[in-house]
């Protein structure tokens, strides 16, 4: 049956020729819509034309319609748009709708909702159509529709270019099972010229027994798939744009990095039988469910592999997911005050009475703050606004796209979910079922995310490349580097994936790692649940000798040692779990798995079954039967804290890489992660005090050598030309590309000022990248003018020249162009002067730092840095820095105070003095770095240091700086679905509690950026 919409079908579209948009697009009237419905009704039976009676729009073209049907027998049905239930709740959709096109509700020039659009009656129906019964009476038809969509039981996906890929290797081969096999077995071949011929058998029979399990489950299609996009980002010959490189993809993300087919596969690259890792970790022969392999990339190459699928499968087989942005409680009262036309400032006063409680309602927000209830009692604008709220909360408000999801359909995406576009310029489709409503409908989701530090590895790569001309095979390093090692040992971890922040830093020195299972441990173990359990202490006196090795009863030893030996007996992950639960109790590995699932669901009913069982059939085994209960309650208390060390080990890949970098080419490291860092001014500090304590030096920029990003120069660091601020990419495509400049006068020739205008040149000076023309910064500044001047002259007389069309052009432009810059010579500003322009437009002192001539003193003293201060909130801190500036103030009660701005080694922050303190520092010499003992606090969003002390610097020894608080940095794009993504990421983060501090550093889609420090402690890294 076939029902054609009456003004957004084809017909609709010709009949409505008073619509000028129509006309735009090429709708030719009556004539046109008959010819069209003649060709419907011969290819479709059951053909029926929608009427309704909604809109104006639709009276325009009714009669028409009636005319049409009649002269084609194609018969018509009645019908009315419904958009809420009940009549009076139109004026609620209108006001949906001002908030979609950002319009004044009480504008009476704006279109108007005219309140048809509910559920009517029979009688209503009847009473609208009275004149159409026919119309009405095949309604009746709709009673024979019988749709049903099946849901669950997921197909697994085929690879639809099994023969093609096999034609090309020779192969006649048609089917995904036969070449997946041969695919996992030729990939072992290539794995195992690395590993010892004496192990050849057990990689064999394990890549065996995986790829019976695959094929029972049938997932070879699913895994090729996977193998397919990750072989294209590897395969630089296959690109369809790029550098001409790899697109760098992580050694292996979660449980698939337990599979020796993956590995085979190279869709991962740590060996799964080396680190002990288990394939049922990733799919389990006893509990059937879809595969779920999420993959890395690098976050700036990660769009190519998403094209690539795209273009593979084809438009209308892949598409991303949805999301949706709902009107939650606070924003759904913004929302609408704006289109009531109320001042930001008072809504914003109302709003922030609803309480801080993730997923509050307008209803429970009553109720809890009696004072919401009292205004909209009293004050009519706020009982519409706050009724208005109460009807629109919980709709969807806009939609966004999922950051990672891709879904890759065997067949045609609309035959499984209604899609849609977020723009029209918009080149790939998004399903418009969400993420947990994919699987039912038969769709399966892959996840292609970006990591930062495979970007930051590979920029490193190739600055070795360019700087030392050494290509670097990062994925084929040996794990056993004792200096590696050395260097984690060290706590000097600073830029290592996921070793940097301070608590590990610690950790890093009192584990002292010596191998890479104590690097997959370090990361397994730096979580709440290990550490307050007391594993991760226990780990590190077993593993240095203070405490003895146990296997937990004597008559275990034997069978647990090969399992627990690489963690000093201590039970870290959960495989070791299924490992211990496969070996005593007897239970095949995928029984263990559901048994470790069942730990941590904690159902004591449960528990005791399985205990019970395990007990039981250890016995079987000889076995104590006391004994091996009491080991399954003991494991059953650390299956709550294990790891995954599927990821854990593939994650330490990546922490060993980095530290490899480090140690080998920091040079060439840091210029990548300080590229990458460019906006962050908290960690290009931080990353240019490690690189100095490295005896790296870090330059000013040059722009006759600096690039975009930094760059490394033998051992040394240039600023790269993005970092100075105000200079955009245009401008330094303008100075690059006409490089090399032989002296000032060329460079001013050979550069466009009109995009290295008159405010770049003065940024370029500031930062110190023009010094190389051997002139002050001070004399350059001042002949600024001069200089665009002489620029401009000689452009007027080459076009005037080029204007005249002589013969003799050319001469006359030798003889008349012939002019050399004239300079001005002055001596160079103070070194103060020098060191601000350098922190205007670098945000950092790069020559020098106003505290150097001090800085033995200060190395003295433990404070804090003003890099610390999100992590010492709460607490009383030492500050040891220059007063930059002053602004002194009355209060409302009469006291004198002042707001300092204080500069130290990491940047600059303002300190509240008060007027004894005030009046100690008015005495001191500010030429000289002071100590300020400082309460730091945060009011809102505001962050407030408070003053208690000031002292000279040989008065600070004595002091105590703050201890700082471990801190999880989540840096996250948002859309304009930003409610649910904070609740998604609050979620995330609640669901793994911690002792780390949470601070969200947030860009919105207006490039705005901002931090937020929440209260959430998190175990996160």
């Amino acid at each position: 049956m076939i029902i054609l919409p009456m003004l957004e079908s084809e017909i609709g579209f010709h009949l409505n020729i008073l619509n000028e948009k129509n006309i735009l697009k090429g709708a030719k009237g009556y004539d046109k819509a008959i010819n069209i419905a003649s060709i419907y009704k011969n290819d479709f039976k059951n053909l029926f034309l929608e009427i309704r009676r909604d809109k104006k729009e639709e009276n325009l073209i009714e009669n028409d319609l009636i005319t049409l049907s009649k002269e084609t027998n194609i018969p018509l049905i009645a019908s009315t748009n419904i958009f809420y239930l009940n009549k009076e709740d139109y004026i609620y959709k209108d006001a949906l709708e001002c908030i979609e096109s950002n319009k004044q509700f009480d504008d009476v020039h704006r279109e108007y909702d005219i309140g048809e659009f509910y559920l009517k009656s029979k009688e209503e129906y009847e009473e609208l159509f009275k004149d159409l019964p026919e119309a009405l009476e095949n309604n009746k038809v709709l009673e024979e529709i019988n749709l049903e969509i099946p849901l669950g039981n997921p197909t697994p996906p085929t690879f639809k270019f099994t023969k093609e890929y096999a034609k090309k290797e020779g192969l006649e081969i048609d089917s995904d099972v036969e070449y997946f096999e041969y695919k996992c077995k030729e990939g072992l071949k290539k794995r195992l010229k690395k590993i010892p011929k004496e192990l050849h058998e057990e990689y064999k029979k394990r890549l065996e027994y995986e790829i019976d399990i695959i094929k029972k489950m049938k997932f070879p299609g699913y895994m090729l798939i996977v193998w397919d996009f990750i072989n294209y980002a590897k395969d630089p010959s296959r690109h369809l744009r790029g550098d001409g490189n790899k697109i760098p993809v992580g050694p292996g993300r979660g449980s698939a990095a337990g599979s020796l087919v993956a590995y085979a596969l190279e869709i991962t690259n740590i060996d799964p039988i080396k680190y002990g890792l288990l394939f049922e970790r990733f799919l389990n022969p006893e509990r059937v469910s879809m595969p779920d392999i999420d993959v890395d990339f690098c976050q700036e190459r990660r769009e190519e592999v998403i094209e690539y699928v795209q273009k593979k499968y084809g438009k209308e087989n892949v598409a991303q997911v949805v999301t949706f942005g709902s009107l939650l409680a606070k924003g759904v009262l913004r929302d609408i005050a704006r289109i009531f036309g109320i001042e930001y400032s008072t809504a914003d006063k109302f709003v922030k009475l609803i309480p801080d409680k993730l997923g509050i309602t307008l209803k429970e927000a009553k109720e809890l703050e009696p004072k919401i209830q009292e205004i909209v009692n009293e004050e009519p604008l706020y009982e519409r606004l706050y009724s208005f709220g109460e009807a629109l909360e919980g709709l969807k408000r806009n939609t966004g796209k999922h950051a990672a999801g891709v879904v890759i359909s065997d067949t045609k995406l609309w035959e499984k979910s209604p899609l849609y576009k977020q723009d029209e310029n918009d080149d790939f489709h998004t399903t418009q079922y969400s993420l947990n409503y994919l699987e039912p409908v038969d769709l399966i989701k892959f996840d292609f995310l970006g990591l930062k530090t495979l970007t930051v590895i590979d920029k490193a790569i190739k600055n070795i490349k360019q700087n030392q001309n050494k290509d670097i095979d990062i994925d084929d390093l040996s794990l056993d580097d004792e200096k590696v090692f050395k260097l984690i040992q060290s706590g000097k971890t600073l830029g290592l994936f996921q070793i940097e922040s301070d608590g590990m830093q610690d950790l890093a020195k009192r584990l002292k790692p010596e191998n890479f299972e104590d690097v997959i441990a370090m990361l397994a173990l730096y979580r709440p649940g290990p550490m307050d359990a007391g594993m991760l202490d226990d780990y590190i006196e077993r593993k240095h000798g203070r405490k003895e090795i146990s296997y937990f009863f004597d008559e275990f030893e034997e069978v647990l040692k090969p399992i627990l030996k690489p963690t000093y007996g201590v039970i870290v992950y959960q495989e070791q779990v299924m490992q211990i639960v496969q070996a005593i109790g007897g239970f095949s590995l995928g029984e263990a798995d559901i048994i470790r699932r069942a730990m941590g669901k904690k159902k004591a009913d449960l528990m005791a079954k399985y205990a019970e069982e395990f007990a039981t059939r250890a016995a079987k085994r000889g076995f104590s039967y006391e004994n091996a209960k009491s080991l399954f309650n003991l494991i059953e208390k650390f299956a709550g804290y294990g790891f995954n060390k599927s990821h854990s080990a593939a994650y330490a890949m990546i922490t060993y890489q980095t530290a490899f970098l480090k140690t080998y080419y920091p040079t060439e490291f840091f210029a990548s992660l300080l590229s990458y860092e460019a906006d962050n001014t908290e960690k290009i500090a931080k990353y240019i005090d490690e690189a100095k304590s490295m005896q790296i030096e870090v330059l000013p920029p040059d722009v006759n050598k600096s690039n975009y990003e930094f760059t490394p120069v033998k051992n040394k660091i240039l600023f790269g030309l993005s970092a100075i601020k105000g200079v955009g990419s245009k401008a330094i495509e303008s100075i690059v590309t006409n490089r090399p400049f032989s002296d000032l006068e060329d460079f001013i020739l050979k550069i466009d000022t009109s995009k290295v205008n008159k405010k770049v040149l003065e940024q370029l000076i500031k930062s110190g990248a023009m010094d190389s023309f051997g002139y002050s910064r001070k004399t350059l500044l001042q002949n600024l003018e001069n200089m665009l001047e002489f620029k401009k002259r000689i452009e007027d007389r080459k076009n005037a020249i080029n204007h005249k069309n002589s013969l003799f052009a050319d001469i006359v432009e030798e003889n008349e162009v012939e002019e050399k810059l004239e300079i001005n010579i002055t001596d160079e500003f103070d070194t103060k002067t020098l060191l601000d322009g350098e922190y205007e437009t670098l945000g950092f002192y790069v020559s020098a730092h106003p505290l150097d001539p001090y800085k033995e003193e200060i190395q003295k003293i433990k404070y804090n840095l003003s890099s610390e201060i999100e992590e010492i909130i709460g607490k009383e801190a030492l500050f040891i820095g220059k007063v930059e500036s002053m602004k002194v103030r009355i209060s409302k009660k009469g006291n004198k105070f002042a707001i300092v701005s204080i500069m130290d080694y990491h940047g600059k922050f303002e300190v509240m003095v008060f007027e004894r303190d005030l009046n100690i520092l008015n005495e001191m010499d500010k030429d000289k770095p002071i100590a300020i003992k400082a309460y730091v606090d945060k009011v809102g969003e505001f962050l407030r240091i408070t003053c208690k002390k000031i002292m000279p610097l040989n008065e600070a020894a004595n002091e105590k700086a703050a201890t700082k608080e471990e801190v999880c940095l989540i840096e996250f794009n948002l859309s304009e679905n930003y409610e649910e993504e904070l609740i998604e990421i609050y979620n995330k983060l609640t669901k793994n509690p911690g002792n780390k501090k949470a601070i969200l550093h947030l860009k919105t889609p207006f490039g705005y950026s901002f931090k937020v420090t929440t209260n959430i402690k998190t175990s996160i890294n």
